[in-house]
């Protein structure tokens, strides 16, 4: 059985673009990592930024461990040494967070502004319009580099439009 699943990480090269020095997440495994009124301002910072329907639902936001996100939602990623930091399930309406994403920061919270798109995303039906899986994720690091930005990390953002370019392209086949 497929799940879809909209995954949001930042390999090796992200860390090295950007310097982000990760730690541990507020929130415990089995309960919510921010609370509705936090997530429900995100929502609106995605809605405003992507001109989609606001979300009516909080969706249920949860730390869990960086091995369940690689066995679960990434593990060709992490052979390439790239380490799952979010992720939105859309078949339970939920965003996971690897413990190391720190809510406290605009960075972290950058985390679940991208998360948020992909949400947006599948609830709008956005998703079934899409080229390719890459567009969705542009878009994603298109309006989390505006969150950044807001919070005055050009730097930051900078690097997340680059990861952004790099994973948004739809591959196009030409025959000769």
């Amino acid at each position: 059985m497929k799940t879809a699943t909209c995954v949001s990480f930042f390999g090796v090269l992200g860390l090295l673009l950007t310097g982000i020095q990760l730690g541990p997440a507020s929130g415990d495994v089995n309960g919510g990592a921010a609370d509705c009124a936090q997530v429900g301002e995100l929502a609106a910072f995605v809605a405003e930024e992507t001109g989609y329907p606001p979300v009516q639902n909080c969706p249920r936001v949860r730390v869990t461990n960086t091995e369940a996100l690689i066995a679960i939602i990434a593990p060709h990623a992490s052979a390439q040494g790239e380490v799952p930091r979010a992720a939105y399930v859309a078949a339970n309406r939920e965003i996971l967070l690897s413990p190391d994403v720190v809510l406290a920061t605009p960075i972290g919270l950058s985390y679940l502004v991208h998360e948020f798109v992909h949400m947006h995303q599948f609830e709008s039906g956005a998703y079934a319009r899409a080229p390719c899986v890459g567009w969705l994720e542009g878009e994603a690091y298109r309006v989390q580099a505006s969150y950044l930005r807001t919070h005055g990390l050009a730097k930051d953002a900078f690097a997340i439009e680059m990861l952004g370019m790099l994973q948004s392209a739809c591959a196009h086949f030409y025959h000769k």
